[in-house]
């Protein structure tokens, strides 16, 4: 993932041009709110300090938080507001820009079967994976691979993990750097990918004997399921322009290929729900449902690495989908990573150095 700032600056539009994008972000405060309203009423205090990059904060049903940690391949939990002093599993990573532990999720039927899902990046060989642990009294046991030899890459490995509605698992995976790889349906790169809670491939795949779901991505960051339909939905990152928010239909092509143009409309293509022309890099999503903040009720939750946001949207999930409103919740955030939504309706938001918790102001 785009962490840290030369991972930030190659995910976005090369080594060099970036390199000087991002100083001057960092030293003027750049980034930028595309005109975007900002929602007075909300900040954030520090929930856990010194965390050692987390990727991805899930929480179980009784309230537990886990988060993955790019770099050591450490899961965390936090039980009762305290982070323990032993990691639930340690997973062996390679973590050269962004590999690393990319993703977490729990399975649908955990009640019953305590499953922990993560994907990961390997070392030797260079491949990617989908693991699963059984979660004995906070300790990862029987750890199993389900998935193996998905494409990695120095950069573009995307990485999310998630569970529908109709009880499949979802990963996305990016295209390893190589527009080429997202129009190959014989590569899983730059794909959403659809399977089994056991890793094999679902009958009703849209490409009989492949786990491909959708095509045409670049390198997708979130990964959410909308309330109530199931209907998937995922951050993307484009290059100098077009960060994206696509609505997946089983089958399509969201278009990202070599010569792919700023603004594109082909019609050969499924154009995003949300297009944004200025680098926000956008990357954890989810659809808040909790009682805690009603009036967000349903509300698109997306956190904005370059630009420091954590954004809300309402969207309307009639295909071919749309927004109807947007707005800031938070600003001047530090490299924010994830964004999640636990039991009690509180807010987390992970960032490079922190998981932050959302507050209304004054209380």
């Amino acid at each position: 993932m785009s962490y840290n700032r030369r991972v930030r600056l190659t995910a976005k539009i090369g080594v060099l041009a970036l390199i000087l994008l991002g100083v001057f972000l960092l030293a003027f405060g750049c980034g930028g709110h595309s005109g975007t309203p900002i929602t007075p009423g909300y900040t954030v205090s520090t929930y856990i300090a010194n965390a050692n990059f987390p990727t991805c904060i899930r929480f179980t049903p009784d309230g537990r938080m886990f988060y993955t940690e790019k770099n050591t391949g450490n899961i965390q939990i936090v039980q009762n507001g305290q982070l323990l002093a032993q990691p639930f599993a340690t997973v062996a990573v390679g973590n050269d820009t962004e590999q690393g532990l990319l993703g977490l999720t729990f399975d649908p039927n955990y009640a019953a079967n305590h499953y922990v899902y993560v994907f990961y990046s390997v070392v030797s060989p260079a491949v990617q994976r989908i693991g699963r642990f059984t979660d004995t009294n906070n300790v990862g046991t029987n750890f199993t691979v389900i998935v193996d030899n998905l494409p990695e890459g120095i950069i573009h490995n995307s990485g999310r993990i998630a569970f529908g509605l109709d009880g499949k698992l979802y990963a996305t995976v990016g295209e390893n750097g190589d527009p080429a790889n997202s129009q190959d349906l014989t590569n899983y790169a730059g794909k959403v990918l659809r399977f089994n809670p056991d890793g094999s491939i679902p009958a009703d795949n849209p490409f009989p004997g492949s786990a491909i779901f959708t095509y045409g991505h670049r390198n997708c960051f979130g990964l959410a399921m909308f309330p109530g339909t199931g209907t998937p939905y995922v951050s993307e990152n484009g290059p100098n322009c077009d960060d994206e928010i696509n609505r997946l239909v089983a089958g399509g092509n969201y278009g990202w290929r070599p010569d792919q143009p700023c603004g594109d409309t082909d019609p050969g293509y499924i154009l995003p729900v949300r297009r944004y022309s200025k680098i926000i890099a956008p990357t954890g999503i989810c659809f808040y449902n909790g009682a805690l903040y009603p009036s967000l009720n349903g509300s698109f939750l997306m956190t904005t690495y370059v630009e420091g946001t954590l954004r809300r949207l309402t969207i309307s999930d009639a295909a071919p989908g749309h927004v109807l409103s947007e707005s800031i919740l938070l600003s001047n955030l530090s490299a924010p990573i994830d964004v999640a939504e636990a039991p009690d309706g509180n807010i987390y938001i992970a960032t490079e150095t922190a998981i932050l918790l959302m507050q209304k102001s004054g209380g």
